[in-house]
């Protein structure tokens, strides 16, 4: 019985159209950073100065916490600091 559940969601999930391009390529990219990413948005949280210098200046602050500053990063990177 579980084995025909399995093979039936198999069928369905082969029905789905295949996931856009630029979802993978966000996820390649995000994931590595994301928790590099993630201790800067947590310091730039608790210091309105060091805020201010990350916004300013984002791609030098993400080089220097060892996140590549590529197109995505730095959205998501600005999406976080100005929430």
């Amino acid at each position: 019985m579980a084995q025909n559940r399995i093979e039936e969601l198999a069928e369905l999930i082969a029905l789905l159209p295949p996931v856009p391009g630029g979802w993978i390529e966000a996820a390649q990219e995000l994931a590595p950073a994301r928790a590099a990413l993630d201790a800067l948005v947590e310091r730039a949280e608790q210091d309105a100065e060091l805020r201010a210098q990350v916004l300013a200046d984002l791609e030098r602050a993400l080089a220097e916490h060892d996140v590549e500053p590529t197109p995505r990063v730095v959205e998501e990177a600005r999406r976080r600091l100005s929430s």
